[in-house]
């Protein structure tokens, strides 16, 4: 559709030349959701790859520091003894 050209139009262009040019290999990446689902404790997110590690990473340290941040704003909503 002309109307999507300018945002799909370059995903669909480019897509097949990706092929193969991943960054992460599909057969580690099978083995690692394999490995995750034969654990006695399977994850309930698996990160996949430098990047996706690396932007849970972030968000976590993030998340982490905010909380700290407003810790004691969250506790006064507390009943009081």
């Amino acid at each position: 559709m002309p109307a999507y050209e300018a945002t799909v139009g370059p995903v669909r262009t480019d897509l097949p030349g990706s092929d193969g040019k991943q960054e992460g290999d599909p057969d580690k990446a099978a083995a690692a959701i394999l490995t995750a689902l034969a654990a006695e404790r399977t994850p309930l997110r698996l990160p996949l790859g430098n990047d996706a590690t690396d932007a849970v990473q972030a968000h976590l340290e993030a998340a982490r520091a905010e909380t700290l941040l407003w810790e004691k704003v969250s506790r006064s909503t507390a009943f009081d003894d």
